[in-house]
């Protein structure tokens, strides 16, 4: 193969990459369907979220997402960036929802929330092996009512 021709192959994964993160977001998190996650995971599959922890294989991540989509049944997940390299797809998403159900632990409080996530994903295959979320969880939990920043609560003094 040429170097013209790796290039132009490279090119091609890296574009079928994003369409599958695209994919991934609008089916499972925009049209409320977490049970379709599991359709785009490795057996290997990991999702490392921060304070959160790590979960691993596909069954246990898809059960988290249903979980979390379960609370914010109205989640929209708008894509502002995207970027990709080989196997890896980074995206910045601003996310809003209802919080409509138990939300690590918080009762459903009806309140609008909206915070910035920024997902790395890498895949094999046209799957997905590993995702990292850093999601603003500061944001939700404030949003939510559960935690008050001290920079905003000594402001209210």
């Amino acid at each position: 193969m040429s170097t013209m021709e790796a290039y132009m192959a490279n090119e091609a994964a890296v574009r079928s990459n994003i369409e599958i993160i695209r994919e991934y977001t609008q089916r499972v998190f925009n049209e409320h369907n977490p049970d379709l996650a599991s359709e785009y995971f490795t057996p290997e599959m990991k999702w490392h979220g921060g304070l959160l922890g790590t979960v691993e294989g596909p069954e246990n991540v898809t059960g988290m997402l249903r979980g979390f989509i379960g609370a914010l049944p109205d989640l929209h997940a708008a894509e502002h960036d995207i970027i990709a390299a080989g196997d890896t797809v980074a995206v910045r998403y601003v996310v809003e929802a209802t919080h409509e159900g138990n939300l690590l632990g918080i009762a459903p409080t009806g309140r609008r929330v909206r915070w910035d996530a920024v997902d790395i994903y890498r895949l094999a295959d046209g799957m997905i092996v590993e995702e990292w979320a850093a999601d603003d969880m500061a944001a939700i939990l404030y949003q939510v009512g559960a935690y008050t920043p001290p920079w905003l609560s000594e402001a209210s003094s």
